[in-house]
């Protein structure tokens, strides 16, 4: 059933933009900084860029382990997976009522939202990493993790904290109103992409280490 379950939440974005859009502005702010809106688009584009984007991330994440090399992995976290997929769909619903309900009048802070959702995204995210498996399009990939599966397991299990600790500061930023919550996003991001990835080879490294054989005393 789960693994339906994000498709019936792409099928309720779809119709909530459908019940709405009559309603709409010709022109729905877009893009929101920490003073509102800044960006603009028509009716039509800002209406329906969001579930065509879920639409599109739920048929190729379904899509990827029908193509994927290691796809015997995905069965062993195939309930994370699932979880994954309704947990992006989810996300992006929440931003389609936020911006929708912006555009309508709403008393809706989108500012706010979107870093909390942001947040509860990684939050999610950290949970999962650490019951994910090797594949070649899930998860932290370098040459690394994927050449060793107990590389890969202690770089998604430092991983998992990492993400959930800046699901955590970011939220607490929206909520608490900082004007830092932008740079909060983008260092998170930052750091998300690149720990990881100089983990990994340091593991990678004290594992080839350990395995070298050593030389007799003389």
């Amino acid at each position: 059933m789960r693994k339906w379950l994000a498709f019936f939440i792409l099928a309720a974005t779809v119709a909530f933009t459908l019940l709405v859009y009559d309603q709409l502005p010709t022109r729905i702010a877009t893009h929101f900084g920490s003073n509102g809106p800044n960006a603009w688009s028509s009716r039509a584009v800002g209406a329906w860029i969001i579930p065509t984007l879920s639409a599109a991330l739920w048929l190729i994440l379904r899509a990827i382990p029908a193509i994927d090399p290691r796809r015997a992995n995905y069965a062993k976290f195939q309930g994370a997976y699932d979880t994954l997929i309704l947990g992006l769909v989810v996300f992006l619903l929440a931003i389609q009522i936020a911006v929708l309900g912006y555009a309508l009048g709403w008393p809706v802070r989108v500012e706010a939202v979107v870093p909390v959702a942001i947040g509860l995204l990684f939050i999610l995210i950290g949970t999962i990493l650490p019951r994910t498996h090797s594949t070649w399009f899930i998860g932290i990939r370098t040459p690394w993790t994927l050449s060793s599966d107990e590389v890969w397991q202690r770089t998604h299990r430092v991983a998992g904290y990492t993400m959930t600790a800046a699901g955590v500061l970011l939220m607490t930023l929206a909520l608490t109103r900082s004007r830092a919550v932008t740079w909060g996003v983008i260092g998170a991001t930052g750091v998300l992409a690149l720990y990881p990835v100089v983990y990994s080879y340091f593991v990678w490294r004290q594992l080839a280490d350990s395995t070298l054989p050593r030389g007799r005393d003389s």
